[in-house]
């Protein structure tokens, strides 16, 4: 009876130790397929390493350089610049990269949802997301924004901030907004002493401004050395800058500014990201003093991670309308196979389901893995390819993220 019981005890305790491995390994899945619905923890290297070794070089060329049979992923090709633009395109022309593959006899490479994040990042490396901005107009906003009271360009202007032309490294969107942050209080100064008023930059006058700059400058971009950046640690840059003191994050926080999360009307770009916090700097700066808060100096890292952070919130995702979403995935053809709400039928899986996360960049992983499948069976069904709009992946995103209960 002894032998028996005991033989019972560990029976019961390998059960346990099953079920909580098979918990481990359940979280750990989940946490992975989170991890990589987030853009920029991608590592552009290998990113590079991914579009080459899966032959994407055959038929196209990244600045110029690789294959001429589909178009230039790299920044010579400012009508695509952005990710949802890259999608949406990328989305358009699936039927024909699949039939040239066809017929170039080329195997289909298969790529994973972490090699896509990586091949996002890589292209993220080489475009900077953001539309490139107007150099004559960011030259105009130079002068009519009284920067060239504080800096000089190529010995001519202001001496109290540096030559431009002399400054390398801040050409790019993440290091440009961390170096926007860090010298906002010297530039106050200094405007104070001139009696200037601080300018404020709307809409994409700050792209422009960067455009100039990255003209005269002539620096070297150093973005790629910032990825992949670390989500986990920008909320740790976030809770030790005493961001929390003013910002609150799904409730928790300070609420002397806005709340931080998947707001519409916060910008979608990053460099318009870092036109917010210049235009808002003075009152960030009041704010922080009035409550004894030591304004924080970003370095190394911070931003990127920090933005990596503000992503993983959905930040920077399109603020989309789950409503919209709906009408669209029907008016697209989707719920032919998907469903009327994505809940799945006999021809396609429900893509609306308990812990699915969709992003820009998985929709395009998804494409990747299921689309000639996809494809075959609108054929079957005598059904056009559903083209897609850049406003569109915003709404679908924000409609398969709507939880299948949840009624609107």
């Amino acid at each position: 009876m002894s032998s028996q019981r005991q033989l019972l005890i560990w029976g019961l305790a390998a059960l346990g130790a099953t079920g909580l491995l098979g918990s481990v390994l359940v979280w750990q899945h989940r946490y992975a397929q989170k991890r990589w619905s987030v853009f920029l923890v991608g590592n552009p290297h290998t990113g590079g390493q991914v579009f080459e070794r899966k032959r994407c070089g055959h038929c196209h060329a990244v600045n110029g350089w690789g294959g001429r049979l589909a178009p230039d992923l790299g920044f010579q090709q400012p009508h695509r610049s952005n990710i949802n633009q890259l999608v949406t395109a990328m989305w358009n022309c699936a039927p024909r990269m699949w039939e040239r593959m066809r017929l170039e006899k080329m195997s289909y490479p298969a790529l994973s949802q972490e090699d896509m994040t990586h091949l996002f990042a890589f292209l993220y490396t080489t475009r900077y997301v953001d539309e490139p901005g107007d150099e004559a107009r960011g030259e105009r906003l130079f002068e009519t924004k009284s920067c060239t009271r504080c800096h000089a360009l190529r010995g001519e202007g202001g001496k109290i901030g540096p030559d431009l032309s002399t400054v390398s490294g801040v050409d790019t969107p993440i290091v440009w907004a961390q170096a926007m942050w860090n010298h906002a209080p010297a530039m106050e100064a200094g405007m104070r002493q001139l009696g200037l008023a601080w300018p404020k930059f709307e809409g994409g006058e700050m792209n422009d401004l960067l455009a100039y700059i990255r003209e005269v400058s002539k620096g070297p971009r150093r973005e790629s050395a910032l990825l992949p950046a670390d989500p986990d640690r920008g909320w740790k840059v976030f809770q030790s800058k005493s961001c929390l003191e003013c910002h609150s994050v799904k409730g928790h926080g300070g609420e002397v500014g806005p709340s931080l999360g998947p707001r519409p009307q916060f910008p979608p770009t990053l460099v318009q990201f870092a036109g917010l916090m210049w235009n808002h700097s003075p009152e960030m700066w009041r704010a922080m003093q009035a409550k004894g808060v030591p304004r924080p100096t970003l370095e190394g890292r911070d931003m990127a991670d920090l933005i990596a952070f503000l992503y993983s919130l959905r930040y920077f995702e399109p603020g989309g309308s789950p409503q919209a979403g709906e009408q669209l995935f029907a008016r697209r053809g989707c719920s032919h196979c998907h469903g009327q709400r994505a809940e799945g039928s006999s021809r396609g899986p429900a893509l609306r389901r308990s812990g699915a996360d969709f992003t820009s960049i998985n929709l395009a992983a998804g494409l990747w893995v299921h689309g000639p499948k996809m494809y075959q069976r609108t054929q079957e069904l005598h059904l056009p390819w559903p083209a897609l709009v850049e406003s569109d992946v915003g709404d679908l995103v924000a409609f398969l993220n709507t939880p299948k209960e949840e009624r609107r």
